[in-house]
């Protein structure tokens, strides 16, 4: 038995697995579940990723785990866990049988890490799959006064919207905003005079004469013919339809130049 032991690894305490095996991870959680103290819940990175709340890419959530509990308990350590304080000012509940913080505490605790454009996404995700209001996310803010970070958080709120359907339709908004352009409808039905759905853009601007739609469009728009030629057809509705149509991509997004050409663009057609 002894020897069967030493050609286990051991990706922390208490849990042994055979050497080349890899743990998926939601197993890994439940094991360290099964070793941790009772009174700890997965939190922070960890816990977004469990809640489908986006983080950047590169952050690993569970490289390392981690894991809260409450200020007067002894401090987690362990190997592959990173151990946070304060469990008694952030709700848990439990998910697929894992204790984790609540979706808005969660968002509380990774938006401070998160540039500002990161952060609206995921709390824009937070409203939109969570059943959650920007009011239950000011009593959460109101639960971590005096933690470092959080009264930024408050400046956050009032952008949120659960209408936005990926993280770069939330940055794009956010640049919509930060530009002083009106405020798109997000991700609604657009019908002809007769009733026939036209298609559900990103982003739709009416009112008056004014008819803009926007739309951005990933990699996989390029590099998928048939998406490629979806977005060819139902441009062309909507232009038949007297809707102009702006199409934006990462590059509208990340230089300078190709911004001030979008926000160009825009104002000409809805001011």
């Amino acid at each position: 038995m002894s020897g069967r032991l030493r050609r286990l690894s051991t990706p922390s305490r208490g849990i042994r697995v055979d050497p080349g095996v890899e743990l998926s991870e939601r197993s890994m959680l439940v094991a360290l579940t099964a070793v941790l103290p009772r009174d700890c819940a997965f939190s922070h990175a960890t816990a977004a990723h469990v809640h489908g709340l986006p983080l950047p890419l590169g952050v690993n959530p569970i490289s390392p785990v981690h894991v809260c509990r409450a200020s007067a308990a002894p401090p987690i350590t362990r190997r592959g866990v990173q151990g946070h304080a304060g469990l008694e000012r952030r709700p848990t509940q439990v998910t697929d049988g894992l204790r984790l913080t609540t979706p808005t505490s969660t968002w509380c605790d990774v938006a401070r890490g998160l540039s500002r454009a990161r952060a609206v996404a995921a709390g824009d995700a937070l409203l939109r799959d969570h059943q959650v209001t920007r009011e239950d996310i000011e009593a959460q803010i109101d639960l971590l006064k005096g933690v470092h970070g959080v009264p930024g958080l408050r400046l956050l709120v009032p952008l949120l919207r659960p209408g936005s359907m990926s993280p770069k339709e939330s940055e794009a908004r956010l640049l919509f905003h930060d530009h002083g352009l009106p405020e798109p409808e997000l991700n609604v039905d657009i019908f002809d005079d007769w009733g026939t759905w036209l298609a559900k853009p990103d982003f739709t601007w009416r009112w008056g004469g004014v008819k803009v739609v926007g739309e951005y469009d990933g990699d996989q728009h390029r590099t998928d013919r048939t998406a490629w030629q979806y977005e060819r057809d139902r441009r062309a509705r909507l232009e038949r339809n007297g809707w102009t149509y702006i199409e934006m991509t990462e590059i509208h997004l990340s230089r300078p130049a190709r911004t001030t050409e979008l926000i160009s663009r825009l104002r000409s057609v809805l001011l």
